[in-house]
Parts: C-alpha cells; structure tokens; sequence
C-alpha cells in the first residue's frame, strides 16, 4: 500500500519517509534476530559454517539499517518519526480467519505456539526465516527499487537493488543448510517443510488476500502436506495435537 501511495504521490516527503521507516523496523529486528542466532546456535550440533553465516547475515542487516537510516535523512527525517511496525510483536500469527476450522488449516495454526517453541531449532529456523520470509524480502526490495527507478528516485532504486543482492544470498544460505542439515534425517525435514508451509500461509493472509480461493488453495495444500508427512512433528499436527 505504501509503494503504492508514493507511486501516486512522489512529491510527498512523508509517504517516502513511512515507507521507509516501515522497511527499516524489519532490519533492526533482523540484527536482533541473527545476532542471537549467531550466540544460541553454538550450544547446537551444527556446522561453524552455519555460525559464521548468521554472522555476516547479521552485518548484512546492519548495513541495510544504516541504509534506510541515511534514506530517511536524505528525505530530511530521522528514524522514530513513525512507529516502529514491529513493536509490540509476541512472533506469532494472527487468529484463524473466520471459517477456518471448515477449511482444514485450523489445527495447524491451533499447534503455531508449538511451532514458536521450535524456532530455537536451527532447522526449523532456517526454514521460517532464510526460506520463507526472506524469500518475502526479494519481492519486497525488488518492488520499492523499481519504484524508485519509477518516480526517478535514484538513491531509493539503489539502496534497495543493493538490499535485493543480498537477500538472494541469505535465501541461498537458508536453502543450502536445510538442505545439509536435514540430509538422511526426515523427521528434520518434515519439520522444516511444515513450518514453511504455514509460513506461506500467514504470509499471504497478511498481505491482505483473503479470497475464498485462497484459503481453499492453502486448505488443500495442508491436507496434502499433512498426509504426505506422515502425521505430527515435533508436537505439531493437523488436529492441534
């Protein structure tokens, strides 16, 4: 809604500076979010590989709010003007959409606090974040560069093309280490592949497609996902088991 608006108005310094801000929230909440990964995993048997990832991944998302930052000055504003979206957070999705328990999804998202226990996990982790929500950043960059080529914005198209390079890099550490750390072992896979699932769902709630079809879609999906799977995993089931 936003790239939207400044797409209609680019003259609005303040459209461009909410923007902004928005995009802004998720990097410092990424530079929390990796750092501690970057502490708590060394107690995990993972490879150091993985521990020095999360660490560049972590200066990546530095980098990125020092962007934004010098974004919002260039714009005359400074960061705090507008609320910080993700405060206030308790990580978890919203409640089921009206109809839901009809619709086969509603025990995955009844099981969701079993979930936000897992996100200790590494796998699961990965699989939340590096798949399915940075996958969501490439989108999200790649859009609000182009706007920026779009209302001749040219520090906007890029510092948001440079923040694009890097998710398709984080996206990749994310798929890699899945797939290394999951190998041979399909309850871990399993795992990973049913928080992803419901990743995607939330996701798109979230971004406000609320179509029948819709949930329809996804209501197969984890119909599909669950029988494939083999039942719960990791205290998470189709019945909220």
């Amino acid at each position: 809604t936003m790239r939207e608006l400044v797409r209609a108005k680019p003259d609005e310094i303040e459209l461009k500076k909410a923007l902004v801000s928005g995009i802004a929230s998720a990097e410092f909440a990424g530079i929390d979010a990796f750092s501690r990964k970057v502490v708590e995993w060394q107690e995990w048997d993972v490879p150091q590989t993985l521990i020095m990832a999360m660490a560049r991944q972590t200066w990546d998302e530095v980098r990125h709010a020092h962007l934004a930052m010098g974004l919002i000055e260039s714009y005359g504003g400074e960061i705090g003007e507008y609320p910080d979206t993700l405060a206030g957070s308790n990580g978890g999705p919203p409640a089921p959409p009206p109809g839901a328990e009809q619709s086969g999804v509603a025990g995955l998202a009844a099981g969701y606090d079993a979930v936000g226990d897992l996100m200790r996990e590494p796998v699961v982790s990965l699989s939340m974040t590096n798949v399915s929500l940075e996958g969501g950043a490439l989108t999200l960059f790649q859009e609000t560069s182009a706007v920026g080529d779009r209302i001749g914005d040219g520090l906007m198209a890029h510092c948001y093309d440079y923040n694009w390079a890097d998710e398709v890099t984080h996206t990749a550490i994310g798929d890699f280490f899945v797939k290394l750390l999951t190998e041979d072992n399909p309850a871990e896979e399993a795992k990973a592949l049913r928080v992803h699932a419901m990743a995607e769902y939330f996701r798109a709630r979230l971004s406000g497609e609320q179509s029948a079809e819709l949930k329809e879609f996804f209501a197969d999906e984890f119909e599909r996902a669950g029988m494939a799977l083999g039942g719960p995993v990791g205290g998470v089931s189709q019945n909220g088991g």
